[in-house]
């Protein structure tokens, strides 16, 4: 952390001294709330270590760049781990907060001055496209983050996707269909493009999942976060587990895959714990864990006969039922 805060420091007495501003000492030891001995020995520092040209100015009562054209080396990053910002930058497309992507393109900038990469034109050539992604209000979204790093609760305005009647009755009414909730966030979770707050819910005494793409309003409370469950069990949950559905204890599943759903599936990871087995006949066998049925069978359904769930037995028997509900569809007259 001492070397994180050193490198601000001059970071931002570079940015002084590129603008001609003459920085002094007792700036330095003002922004940074250190003593003018500190200050002075961090000027030196930037002349002896990183050979920066510092002069003084009696005229300016301040300091200057001797040679215009110094650029501030770059130490503590690599080429590689630049490049990575920017590839991270062009994924951090999902991000509903503008300002956080202002802020992100502002410290690309500050790096591309620093270093001989045009690091502006590579960001032009990485995109990510997402499909059929909900929009998140970026007002809601800063509240969520906030909330999260202060561990502190919010009051959201939530409008569920579907609650049955007398459930809704027993939730604080805000408007038709809108309900006030308070709860505990947990953990922030972007999944197939949608952003989702797992957090403890005081009205139901339970974990939620919120759709943050249906919170209307969000606002942090000054009240800690009291929830008897630790982010650190939802995190391990939704790890261990396939797809976005995670309550619940783990259910091992086991799929078949043969002809070209096999050729599609070797190449594909659908969960970092997977176990995958070729017995040789040209078919595929992959297994992982899910706590719910309804998304591995949604997961499942394109890959038609070339797909077959051979575990657990439920699962069979639902998917069995689910393609023939979807027949009787194609029956009719």
């Amino acid at each position: 952390m001492a070397k994180k805060l050193a490198y601000e420091r001059y970071l931002w007495f570079h940015g002084r001294l590129q603008a001609k501003k003459y920085p002094k000492i007792a700036d330095l030891a003002e922004k940074f709330e250190i003593s003018r001995r500190q200050a002075a020995r961090e000027i030196e520092f930037m002349r002896l270590f990183l050979e920066a040209p510092i002069e003084y100015s009696s005229e300016h009562s301040g300091y200057y760049y001797s040679r215009e054209n110094f650029q501030f080396p770059g130490l503590w990053v690599s080429e590689e781990e630049i490049v990575s910002l920017v590839v991270a930058r062009r994924l951090a497309a999902a991000l509903p907060d503008r300002g956080l992507k202002r802020k992100f393109d502002l410290f690309l900038r500050k790096v591309s001055n620093d270093m001989d990469l045009d690091l502006l034109r590579l960001e032009e050539k990485v995109s990510l496209k997402n499909v059929r992604y909900t929009r998140v209000e970026p007002a809601v979204f800063s509240a969520v983050l906030k909330a999260l790093v202060r561990e502190r609760q919010l009051a959201i305005t939530y409008a569920p996707g579907y609650v049955a009647a007398e459930a809704q009755r027993t939730l604080p009414q805000v408007d038709a269909g809108l309900t006030a909730r308070t709860v505990d966030p947990l953990h922030l979770l972007v999944y197939m493009g949608n952003w989702h707050l797992i957090a403890w819910c005081h009205e139901r005494r339970a974990v939620r999942d919120f759709l943050l793409s249906r919170v209307r309003q969000a606002e942090v409370l000054v009240r800690p976060v009291a929830s008897p469950v630790k982010p650190e069990a939802i995190k391990a949950q939704i790890e261990e587990r396939y797809g976005i559905f995670f309550a619940g204890p783990p259910i091992r599943v086991v799929l078949r895959f043969s002809g070209a759903g096999a050729r599609a599936v070797r190449e594909q990871v659908w969960f970092p714990g997977q176990e995958s087995e070729e017995p040789g006949d040209g078919t595929l066998l992959l297994k992982f864990p899910v706590a719910d049925f309804r998304e591995v069978v949604r997961d499942i359904l394109p890959f038609g006969g070339d797909a077959e769930v051979l575990e657990p037995p439920e699962l069979r028997r639902l998917l069995a039922a689910t393609i023939g509900k979807m027949a009787g569809v194609y029956r009719k007259k």
